[in-house]
């Protein structure tokens, strides 16, 4: 079922904005015989309700562990009769990508929604809080805040709210267009299927295929085998500098041409505090590879899903 992910920097009332749109959302419900009948239902999620704190945003650890708590909820809860309501920072424009091919990959629809507001008026709204954000911490999040951009699949539709002057209640009628794509205008009797112009079917970067090219097992083999050489040269050269757990707590940049970690294309790899050896990275490895070798990943693919797949692991 759909999706609505809110963004936005801490203290911009975003938390306000998800619980009216739930309640507007529940009222929709309610009065639209098409959608009654349906029996929709709508989840929210908060960094409340996860039980993620403001300190797990303070580390790249803690980060991805509330990420991987968003994502699961998300994946947990989508089917076609529940509306997903997420209310988190979601900053990070690669995790908004994540959420998007989830979606996609089950054939339903999304909106983003963007809490804006001036950053004097958030200082002050932290200020009275019952758990302020560190002030120090805050500043941070905000300075590391990718901006959603509507021109990017991804974060489209966009729907821009200003806490300070607009409620999310201007742009329900549109949201509830994005969310339920109806086949006809809101003042139409055409019969309308709320999914009837989901989001289109899945296509070749979300849906794995049975595999057709004979050499694919060769060339998954050669990428995540290079991928695990550029983990332990790290892990040697670090141990050869300082000892200890060689590369512990390091990030590792693995794919080739990009090495900017703000670029999506950007692969990496954040290891363990207590560090990786050899005998565990290819077991690790040979696992990633029986899980696909019986697809058809298209091999540009190959480095980022198994870095994924090793960060998760090794950070478990």
């Amino acid at each position: 079922m759909p999706l609505v992910l809110f963004t936005g920097y801490p203290c911009s009332g975003k938390s306000t904005m998800a619980q009216e749109l739930v309640r507007l959302l529940q009222r929709r419900i309610q009065e639209d015989e098409a959608l009654a009948a349906r029996n929709y239902k709508v989840v929210l999620h908060s960094d409340e309700s996860l039980g993620i704190t403001h300190s797990e945003y303070a580390t790249s650890q803690g980060e991805r562990k509330l990420r991987s708590e968003i994502f699961s909820a998300v994946r947990r809860d989508l089917s076609k009769s529940t509306i997903v309501v997420v209310d988190s920072l979601n900053y990070i424009k690669g995790f908004r990508y994540q959420l998007h091919c989830e979606v996609k990959g089950s054939a339903t629809t999304y909106c983003l929604v963007h809490a804006m507001c001036p950053l004097e008026t958030i200082r002050e709204w932290n200020s009275a809080r019952e758990d302020p954000w560190d002030p120090q911490l805050l500043e941070q999040l905000i300075q590391r805040y990718e901006e959603p951009n509507g021109s990017n699949r991804w974060d489209s539709p966009l729907f821009p709210v200003l806490s300070t002057q607009d409620r999310i209640e201007s742009c329900i009628d549109d949201v509830c267009s994005a969310l339920f794509r109806t086949a006809g205008s809101s003042g139409s009797s055409d019969h309308r299927d709320p999914l009837s112009k989901a989001l289109q079917s899945p296509n070749s970067s979300t849906v794995l295929k049975p595999a057709s090219q004979s050499n694919f097992i060769q060339v998954l083999d050669s990428q995540t085998s290079a991928v695990v050489r550029k983990i332990m040269d790290h892990v040697r050269l670090a141990v050869s500098v300082g000892g200890g757990a060689g590369g512990g707590g390091a990030r590792v940049i693995v794919s080739d041409s990009v090495t900017d970690v703000n670029d999506d294309r950007c692969c990496y790899v954040d290891l363990p505090p207590q560090g990786v050896t050899l005998p565990h990275l290819q077991r690790l490895k040979r696992q990633f590879i029986n899980f696909n070798k019986l697809r058809d990943l298209d091999e540009d693919r190959i480095v980022p899903l198994f870095a994924e797949y090793l960060e998760k692991n090794l950070n478990d």
